[in-house]
């Protein structure tokens, strides 16, 4: 099977409220967004000069399958109205994912974060073979530890002054959930 027939049979990825396809390049202005509005990016990196994130956008376009050594990137929308408000998806490396997800201000708190990482934690399990996924959280966020608890995270270490946001370190929160 190839790439592109594995994509449209595998996505969207479904829940009650959302849907998650794979990235197009019609998704730029999204992706754009994500990673300069400073309500997303303060806990999670320094604003980026923009052909980095370019180049990470670019880098995400590419067809995915359990056996690709780059992320998937899939765009979270909101079923009900149509409308593209975040990101996710994961780095699989043998049996072992990582995981992430960006969601825009106005779709915080409203049960978003942990509905599509239940979905995208799933189908590593389940279609890309994961056993375990990691997912990294800058300390102090709060918002994105409690997404991880709820899906069954667990805090499994600490790794101190492991990232600078803004000219000071800050530890790293490894969360990892293992598949049963």
């Amino acid at each position: 099977m190839t790439n592109t027939r594995l994509e449209k049979s595998l996505f969207p990825l479904t829940t009650p409220r959302l849907s998650m396809r794979a990235m197009t390049k019609a998704d730029w202005p999204l992706f754009h967004r994500l990673h300069t509005e400073n309500a997303v990016i303060a806990q999670c990196f320094d604003p980026m000069p923009l052909d980095e994130i370019e180049a990470r956008f670019e880098q995400r376009l590419a067809s995915w399958s359990p056996d690709a050594k780059h992320w998937l990137c899939l765009v979270i929308v909101e079923t009900a109205t149509q409308t593209p408000i975040g990101v996710t998806g994961f780095l699989l490396e043998q049996d072992v994912a990582e995981v992430g997800y960006l969601l825009l201000p106005p779709y915080h708190r409203r049960g978003y974060g942990t509905e599509s990482l239940q979905a995208v934690t799933d189908f590593a399990i389940h279609h890309g073979s994961a056993r375990i996924i990691n997912a990294t959280v800058t300390a102090g966020n709060l918002a994105s530890a409690r997404v991880l608890e709820k899906v069954g995270f667990q805090l499994s270490r600490i790794d101190p002054d492991a990232f600078a946001i803004g000219g000071v370190c800050y530890d790293d929160w490894i969360y990892t959930y293992t598949a049963a």
